[in-house]
Order: structure tokens, then sequence, then C-alpha cells
């Protein structure tokens, strides 16, 4: 099992360096994530996956805003504080950060891994 959960890591490292060789939004860790949840950094963390998606499990605090509606839901965005970006692989959240950023929000982080990273690490997931 270690070594799967191994490989599965290797394997989404080489893709999110893909995905992201051209992304100018910088990459938080997983680690660094938690540690913000924990010294209660002041952040919104945005799921841009489809609602059914989200409903079958997502990172505790965040809100659902799918990719392709990130533009039209901007307002329900504190542009004030970090945004921390996920999907369920990078390709969707990299479309949502590249939106954030043409409509000037500064402050956009992508979470390394995204959800199928979380898991692979076996951190928590919300049901709503």
């Amino acid at each position: 099992m270690d070594r799967i959960k191994l490989v599965l890591t290797l394997i989404l490292t080489l893709f999110s360096a893909l995905v992201f060789a051209n992304n100018p939004v910088p990459l938080v860790s997983q680690q660094d994530f938690l540690s913000w949840q924990q010294t209660g950094k002041a952040m919104q963390i945005v799921d841009v996956r489809s609602p059914s998606e989200f409903a079958q499990g997502h990172i505790q605090g965040a809100i659902n805003i799918p990719y392709d509606m990130i533009e039209q839901q901007l307002a329900q965005l504190d542009k004030s504080t970090d945004i921390v970006v996920y999907c369920r692989s990078g390709r969707r959240a990299a479309i949502a950060e590249q939106t954030l950023l043409d409509q000037g929000v500064k402050q956009v982080f992508h979470l390394e891994g995204d959800i199928l990273g979380w898991q692979a690490n076996k951190l928590p997931l919300a049901k709503p």
C-alpha cells in the first residue's frame, strides 16, 4: 500500500509540474495550508469542482464555486485575503486562478496536489 501511495504521489507531482509550468500562481503545500488553518490565518479556500464532486467530500471550510462560474461569483470572495484554490487534479483550478488574476485578485494560491493529493495523504474531508 505504501508503494501505491508513493507512486500516486510521484504521478501527482509530475502532473502538477506540467499543469503549472506556465501558471504564475504560487503553490501552497498541504502542510503549509494545514498550518495556516491551525494558526487562524485569514484566507478563503475555493473548491472549483462541480457541486456533485463537492458534495462527495471537500476540504473543511471550502466554498464551492465551479471553475466556469468563478467570474460570475467573484462577489462571494473576499479579495483582501488570501484565496486558496483547488480542484480534482489541477486543470480546472488553473483556469479559475487565471480568471481571478485577470479580474485583479492578487493573493491567489494553488493547493498543491489538489483533492487527489489530499486524499492520497488521508487528510480529512467534510461533507455538506
